[in-house]
């Protein structure tokens, strides 16, 4: 559970934290418990991560978040069609909470995104 880690090792877990922060929306305490890792040691890989896609150091992973962002617009769009048609306001409330919440989690990703900047550049 603790390193020191090789290259080869740190990337692969990158990959895994990626997949699983990124594209399944783990928290860092259940992603350290699913990959048996120190939870600071996922903290930190997740700021690297951020740091990398903003700066445009790892492209794979920002075409993979790209693709995320697209995936959640289409949704919305989808769901946005939803609402056109004589449905219950049941059925409208749900659709509507489901369009907020991929509005918030593409606003918590470019928030998130933000606010690494401001802190790695004050450290």
């Amino acid at each position: 559970m603790g390193g020191p880690y090789t290259k080869q090792q740190q990337e692969t877990r990158r990959n895994q934290i990626f997949e699983l922060h990124f594209q399944q929306g783990y928290s860092a305490v259940s992603i350290a418990k699913t990959l048996g890792v120190n939870r600071n040691t996922v903290n930190k890989d997740i700021e690297i991560l951020y740091s990398e896609i903003r700066n445009d150091k790892s492209p794979n992973h920002k075409n993979q978040l790209d693709k995320q962002v697209i995936k959640l617009d289409y949704q919305k769009t989808r769901l946005q069609k939803e609402l056109d048609k004589d449905i219950s306001i049941k059925e409208r409330l749900q659709i509507e909470k489901m369009i907020s919440d991929a509005d918030l989690r593409i606003a918590a990703f470019f928030v998130k995104l933000v606010t690494t900047r401001r802190h790695n550049s004050l450290g």
